[in-house]
């Protein structure tokens, strides 16, 4: 027996070093196949098409991807050239690879579009239904108060000030505005509760509302955590719609598998992806834990602890969680996140109830939307205030 038990160990040891170096293969061979025909440390010509293009008060992000590579490229431009998503354009530059395993051009000497409307039509039309979202925000708010509004409907915070930015961060608040899977979750309740005034078939419901999540991950950038984010809100949402109770980890465990097979770099570079997958098995691990203690200290017994009690608990996970990371990545954490998240989360789905109200009466009337947005006005400056104590 003691020896079959050794066995069986031996084996397990072995198999996971085996995959951990296949994992290295995998991903040394993936990065090096991205990168093929690309030079780097000298000048040279790329043509490529434009993936996303993000754009701000007096320059434009572009990310680009070079023909006959799978590689993506930044570069930020200062020309009042019309580059949009889908454009083939060259340009003349150095390439360097900069942190978290992107590559960037270094001061490109010129744009030139050789080729307009390449993109995928699809996403061109989910990218201009995003600029007429974000033009409608803008022109119903002030620049202050729209930034935030945008940064916690579309993720988009182009327009946040690097001081904005810092105190978003030191307060523990800055998930509200990077599109996380509570925000994903917010929206899917919406979402099915719309589809299910006019979709009756349970079936039928719940595609049509994954297939309108997919097409908000994919107008928002779908950046790692975002996807992640919307797969475990699809997720989710088919276990709450099969009335079946299933263990979370298994849906957590493939999730992660999935997005580290499909592109292996993210497990390495992309911060987003780490901090989100650490929140998300803190709240499944730990929030249980500290719920059981908070009981016993309190002495509820079975009484649950909902409302600011159950904000402050899934907050404390969450941040217990990602403390190692958000050190080792920032050298910064915030003592005040759970304070913070008390007295903003819960106004979270009404933020983004109004943010969303004002952008589509603004496709219908001016005066509508700006009525709108005077209760969303004062939320907003609520939100503002409260970043700005805690992030200060």
């Amino acid at each position: 027996l003691i020896l079959r038990k050794k066995r069986v160990r031996d084996a397990r040891i072995f198999g996971l070093a085996a995959a951990l170096l296949c994992g290295m293969f995998y991903c040394a061979f993936r990065s090096a196949w991205a990168e093929r025909g690309l030079v780097f440390g000298r000048e040279a010509s790329i043509v490529g098409s434009v993936l996303r293009e993000v754009e701000f008060s007096q320059s434009k992000k572009l990310t680009v991807r070079p023909s006959g590579s799978g590689a993506e490229i930044e570069l930020l431009t200062f020309s009042l050239a019309d580059i949009e998503y889908g454009d083939l354009i060259q340009t003349v530059g150095k390439l360097q690879k900069l942190d978290g395993g992107r590559i960037g051009i270094l001061a490109p000497v010129e744009i030139k579009v050789l080729e307009h409307g390449k993109g995928n039509g699809l996403k061109k039309i989910l990218y201009a239904t995003k600029d007429a979202l974000s033009a409608k925000i803008k022109r119903s708010l002030p620049p202050d108060k729209s930034a935030l509004a945008l940064g916690i409907l579309l993720g988009d915070r182009s327009d946040f000030t690097a001081e904005f930015n810092q105190r978003l961060s030191r307060s523990g608040l800055a998930h509200i505005a990077a599109l996380s899977g509570y925000n994903v979750a917010v929206l899917s309740s919406y979402l099915s509760v719309v589809v299910g005034y006019f979709v009756l078939r349970r079936g039928w419901r719940l595609a049509l509302t994954g297939a309108a999540v997919m097409f908000f991950v994919i107008m928002t950038g779908a950046s790692a955590s975002l996807i992640r984010a919307g797969l475990m809100g699809f997720i989710g949402l088919v276990l709450k719609n099969s009335s079946r109770v299933t263990d979370v980890k298994f849906p957590i465990t493939w999730t992660a598998a999935g997005m580290v097979v499909v592109d292996p770099r993210v497990l390495l570079f992309d911060r987003g992806f780490e901090l989100s997958f650490a929140a998300l098995l803190g709240l499944v691990y730990l929030e249980p834990v500290l719920r059981r203690a908070f009981r016993r200290v309190m002495r509820l017994g079975e009484e649950r602890a909902d409302g600011w009690k159950g904000v402050a608990l899934q907050t404390l996970a969450a941040e217990m969680a990602v403390a190692p990371l958000a050190l080792l990545f920032f050298h910064q954490f915030s003592p005040w996140a759970v304070l913070s998240n008390i007295a903003v989360l819960p106004l979270i789905p009404l933020t983004m109830f109004l943010s969303f109200a004002v952008a589509i009466s603004g496709l219908f009337s001016a005066t509508i939307a700006l009525i709108v947005s005077w209760p969303l006005y004062l939320l907003i400056g609520y939100e503002e205030l409260v970043i700005n104590f805690f992030g200060g």
